[in-house]
């Protein structure tokens, strides 16, 4: 007959010897239960019947009617199970012990649901079960994932037995197995697998295991022999029954278990059925196990399992072909970093490994549970030490390809951008894809998504820092500096994107192209090749060096400049990494030197340890690493951050997160709050998008004499606020003041900056000066109102016509806005046209530009002599001397010359004269400790207290001392001599402006000059008194110019305030000056508004007549009135005049 191709001939053989055998030693029959449904007992009894019906009295029996076929033949002592259902052998069973027959099983289910009446051929599952744990227990493997195929339930109780630690599921088919273990599997985390299912269904399993990279380096698996027909997973581990290790299916066990049974009989003595029963027995309960290893796809027998003793004999191999025996524990990611210290061809980089404290610190976070992600799995992380910053062509691919195999699912580069891109290149050439996720390397050209499409970094590139810098320069007030980059890859990057916006910000770099690079690779001697180049720098005067450089050639250059004879004081130091602050120093480096010049240095970048997530972190790594919680350790931590999140969504989105590529793309999809921020990366590159930053400086500590770093303030570019600054820089000089762009300008000083400081004595006499001058001032204008002015006005209610005097009056008030504003707190920062404006109307000029050298005396003798002809106009008119002497020209003259010229300089240059008088004065710093040290602040070339000062001290204080007096009488006077003038000023009014004038110049000279804040607070108390005063007391007979005069102060009083506020969130014109115009506009609109309803125009004009202005050019005293009174006919009044009314005081004049 045709035998079937799914069976074995060898196999039937040797069944069916096994049965010969038997009744050659006894006369027996046997029945066979089959069911005609099942295909292999078809085969069986065909083959029986073609070979052995001759031999053997046997008896086929369906499952249905057995009972009756052992009640027909009660010869027959063997009934052969070929059923393998557990319900089928389970009742078959008991029917054998009501009739005393041997029941045969290929192998019994579950042994302790039988009696003594059912024997196997093949060890039962539970013993093999038990064999199986033994071996669990010689691993230790405590934890992991049993798999089933639904039919091994007294696996699962084992299991809760054994350990409540481990996982367990079901696959009842290979449906939807790829999903299953996507979606369940992977999220487990496991590192070891228990497989107990069919052959087939753990076969496929064992390949959908493999193709998800769950079976490599770390990871065990363990199966049963039904489960490993065709295993083909090398490393696997198979517990088998002892000589069956070779058996490649269910057929193949089953007959290599008879054969077995076969010879145990024929050493054994059997005559009757009892005997048989016995040995059958003695045979079933027997537990020899062989422990399979597949070794370069071969079963080779390593080990052995006898009554749950365990014995390994050979040496054993685990996925990923090692001999590490796995652990029990979570399932491992691994990951590597370039973390190491070693520089090829220079000296280590020292610092590099605390840069990474924070990725270690995350890591060990997450394995810890901390973070709440990746629950099942554990980071392991290997460190390699191949370049930190500099890079070998030979040295770095060795360095790395000699611990090939050690990298990971993701990679952290070196902190240097030249290293990052050879790391990428060194990937590239070994077809290692990884992707790759930065903490420090900021090159532009990482940023191209094509170019290094599996780079992603947590910060931003160095073109978009370095514009933000030209940036911050430019809101601090910097607009010259120097440049200085090395000319690798990565200097020539940071150069060219830092010229890149140079103009746009208005920023001049002063040293020439040519004088800008020189080498990376600098040393101690090579340093002396390019002094002509750091010549050129230090020639330039620049105050503001920006280097782009890394340790130690950094340290090189700094002392170089050292030895060319810069010191404290006359470098800010500008670097794109505050992890190069001088904050550990080289061996071989002169550290005074370095803190001589290279302290402070500053730098920008992304904000650090911000908000809760960013203080766990830092008192997470200082813990963990002895404080040492570096700055830039806070991007190192969301860069390993990042990493974990999205290997934590892919597992639990049922991802392949060992697809390099759908790992990438995730870790470039995830936003979060780490360290510095919330996180998340610009969609068209490789950036992180990122709208604040921190502006990092360092310090001399006082109590240690070490460096120190500290977070000087907050740059937001984009913000309402751009600029806060939370600790000023201390410069050079130990002051927070900030120094010229320039350190030696023309016309500057004459010795070194870093001989000034403050003299206490020189501060003492200014202000000794001018509080006495304040005294004197008030009591003498208290004198005179009590005696000559005490007196008031009549509001003016006719409409008049407006004259010259009138428009002198209304000029007045908007130049004395100006000149408060001037008296008031800087106003530089905010808009520096508005500053020139009020420094030039209050003769503040050096404001303006330089006053040294003479030029401040000049200007001194100016007013001296602007005060001179001052006396002698109010000789003319206090004494009438022009009509004394009506024939005297020179008397006209003069007369004619104070109508005009008294308002302008007794009033309007009230503030500008008495402030220059008392600069004279002004020697707060020194070089030494003599008064004859200190120097005059505005002209630095003379010293106080001897020679030409001394005269001009003698002279500024008797010009103070004629001027005050006579100004303050002669005010009040002018309106009393002009017929023409219509606006009369209230005479206590302007005794009550002097003292406000005086006390505005004398904290101008003082308390401005120590501190600036405070001055800024009392300036606006002041103001505002003096407006209450104002709205009070009403000073003109015009309602409406008393109106315009409260607010224009209250205009000055807005500056102020937001002047003093930017003095200390320090902003610039781009936010604070549109705020000031706001609140000027509200305030014009107001007043505007309420003018119109409530102060109507009482002055009109006429139409100008050119043809008296000769007569009115080339004649003097009543003769150019009566000419002016023609130059102005009538006309229909004004609506947007703010003139005030006539009144009438003392005796009038012709």
């Amino acid at each position: 007959m045709n035998k079937k191709a799914n069976f074995s001939d060898i196999g039937l053989i040797k069944i069916l010897s096994f049965l010969k055998m038997l009744n050659l030693c006894f006369s027996f029959e046997i029945i066979i239960a089959q069911n005609d449904r099942n295909e292999l007992n078809k085969i069986w009894i065909e083959e029986i019947k073609y070979q052995f019906e001759s031999v053997i009295e046997w008896h086929q029996c369906d499952y249905s009617l057995i009972s009756e076929c052992v009640n027909s033949h009660p010869n027959a002592i063997i009934i052969l199970d070929l059923s393998n259902s557990f319900q089928k052998q389970l009742s078959l069973s008991e029917l054998c012990k009501e009739n005393n027959k041997i029941h045969l099983v290929p192998q019994k289910n579950q042994e302790f649901l039988y009696d003594e009446w059912t024997y196997s051929i093949v060890s039962s599952n539970l013993a093999q079960t038990d064999a199986y744990f033994a071996v669990l227990a010689y691993f230790n493997w405590t934890h992991g994932l049993a798999i089933t195929d639904g039919d091994h339930a007294y696996i699962k109780q084992k299991f809760l037995d054994y350990s409540q630690t481990f996982d367990y599921i079901i696959i009842e088919s290979s449906a939807s197995l790829e999903k299953v273990v996507n979606r369940v599997i992977k999220p487990l985390g496991a590192t070891l697998y228990y497989i107990f299912a069919n052959s087939v269904l753990s076969s496929n399993i064992q390949e959908t295991l493999k193709s998800k990279k769950l079976l490599s380096r770390g990871d065990g698996i363990l199966l049963t022999q039904n489960s490993c027909y065709d295993c083909k997973i090398n490393g696997a581990i198979i517990v088998t029954v002892a000589g069956q290790e070779h058996a490649s299916s269910q057929e193949q066990l089953l007959i290599s278990s008879l054969e077995n049974l076969i010879l145990y009989l024929l050493n054994q003595t059997v005559e009757t059925t009892e005997e048989l029963k016995d040995l059958l027995k003695i045979y079933s309960q027997k537990k020899q196990f062989s422990i399979v290893n597949i070794q370069d796809n071969q079963r080779k027998i390593v080990g052995s399992v006898s009554a749950g003793s365990v014995t390994i004999l050979k040496a054993l191999i685990f996925p990923g072909n090692t001999t590490d025996v796995p652990k029990s524990d979570k399932k491992i990611l691994h990951m590597t970093v370039s973390g190491g210290s070693y520089n090829p061809g220079a000296p280590p980089l020292t610092v590099a490994p605390f840069l990474y404290y924070g990725a270690y610190t995350a890591w060990s976070l997450i394995n810890e549970g901390a973070l709440g992600i990746l629950a099942h799995f554990q980071i392991n992380y290997f460190i390699f030490d191949c370049g930190a910053v500099t890079y070998d062509k030979e040295l770095t691919p060795a360095c790395f390809a000699k611990d090939i195999d050690k990298f990971g699912l993701a990679h952290i580069p070196a902190p240097s951008s030249l290293t990052t891109i050879a790391e990428i290149d060194f990937f590239k050439s070994f077809n290692l894809t990884i992707p790759v996720v930065g903490s420090e390397s900021d090159d532009y050209s990482l940023n191209s998504t094509s170019l290094y499409p599996l780079f992603t970094r947590v910060i931003v590139s160095n073109r978009y820092l370095l514009s933000l810098s030209l940036l911050l320069f430019r809101a601090l007030g910097w607009r010259k500096i120097c440049v200085l980059y090395s000319d690798d890859i990565s200097g020539k990057s940071e150069y060219l994107a830092l010229i890149s916006t140079t103009e746009q910000y208005n920023i001049e770099i002063l040293n020439s192209e040519n004088s800008r690079a020189i080498p990376a690779d600098l040393n101690r001697t090579s340093i002396k090749n390019y002094s002509g180049t750091l010549k050129k720098i230090v020639d330039t005067d620049a105050r503001l060096l920006v280097l782009f450089f890394m340790p130690p050639p950094l340290y090189y250059i700094i002392e170089e400049l050292y030895d060319m004879g810069l010191r404290k004081g006359d470098l800010l130091i500008f670097v794109t990494k505050e992890g190069v602050f001088p904050t550990r120093l080289y061996d071989d480096v002169d550290k005074l030197k370095i803190q001589e010049i290279g302290v402070p240095m500053i730098s920008i970048s992304g904000r650090n340890w911000v908000g809760k997530v960013g203080e766990f972190a830092y008192s997470q790594i200082s813990s963990r690493y002895n404080g040492h919680s570096f700055p830039t350790t806070c991007s190192s931590y969301d860069a390993a951050y990042l990493i974990g999140i999205a290997l934590d969504y892919m597992i639990n989105q049922g991802y392949d997160y060992t697809d390099p590529y759908q790992l990438n793309l995730t870790i470039r999809a995830q936003k979060f709050t780490g360290c510095t921020g919330v996180v998340f990366i610009d969609k068209g590159s490789n950036d992180r998008v990122m709208d604040a930053f921190d502006i990092m400086a360092c310090k001399i500590d006082t109590n240690s004499g070490s460096v120190i770093t500290y977070k000087m303030g907050e740059f937001r570019p984009f913000g309402s606020t751009m600029l806060s600054i939370k600790t000023p820089l201390i410069y050079g000089d130990g002051t927070t003041v900030k120094p010229d762009d320039l350190r030696n300008q023309i016309n500057k000083c004459p010795f070194h900056d870093n001989l000034i400081r403050t003299f206490a004595k020189g501060r003492i006499i200014v202000f000794s000066i001018c509080f006495m001058f304040a005294l004197v001032s008030f009591a003498v204008t208290a004198y005179i109102w009590k005696n000559w002015w005490n007196i008031t006005i009549e509001e003016l209610k006719v409409k008049q016509e407006i004259s010259l005097q009138d428009i002198i009056v209304m000029i007045t008030i908007g130049i004395e806005f100006f000149q408060f504003a001037a008296m008031g707190p800087d106003i530089t920062p905010i808009n520096s046209i508005l500053a020139k404006i009020s420094s030039s109307l209050s003769f503040s000029l050096e404001n303006i530009f330089a006053l040294q050298k003479g030029i401040f005396w000049i200007l001194i003798d100016g007013v001296f002599g602007a005060i001179l002809f001052w006396l002698v106009l109010c000789l003319v008119v206090l004494l009438s001397l022009d009509e004394k002497y009506p024939k005297v020209t020179i008397f006209r003259f003069l007369a004619w010359l104070a109508d005009y010229l008294m308002p302008i300089l007794g009033n309007l240059c009230f503030i500008p004269f008495v402030s220059m008088c008392l600069n004279v004065f002004i020697c707060d710093h020194s070089i030494g400790d003599n008064f004859t040290d200190s120097f005059l602040a505005a002209d630095c070339y003379y010293f106080c207290w001897k020679d030409e000062h001394l005269i001009y001290a003698i002279f500024s204080f008797i010009a103070l001392l004629c001027y005050e007096p006579l100004a303050v009488l002669c005010r009040p006077l002018w309106q009393e001599l002009q017929h023409m003038v219509h606006i009369h000023t209230a005479p206590p009014f302007l005794m009550v402006k002097t003292v406000v004038q005086i006390i505005l110049i004398v904290m101008n000279k003082t308390v401005k000059r120590a501190d600036s804040t405070i001055h800024g607070a009392l300036f606006a108390v002041l103001m505002v008194a003096y407006i209450l005063f104002i709205f009070r007391y009403k000073p003109y007979n015009y309602p409406r110019l008393c109106w315009w005069q409260t607010l224009s102060l209250i205009g000055v009083v807005w500056l102020s305030v937001i002047s003093t506020i930017s003095s200390k969130v320090e902003g610039n014109a781009n936010v604070y000056f549109p705020v000031v115009c706001v609140g000027w506009i509200i305030i014009a609109l107001v007043g505007i508004y309420v003018q119109r309803r409530k102060y109507p125009s009482l002055l009109y004009r006429k139409n100008l007549d050119t043809t008296h202005l000769f007569k009115f050019a080339f004649t003097f005293g009543k003769h150019s009135k009566n000419a002016l009174a023609k130059i102005v006919p009538d006309r229909r009044p004004s609506s947007v005049n703010l003139m005030p009314k006539d009144f009438s005081i003392g005796k009038e004049v012709d």
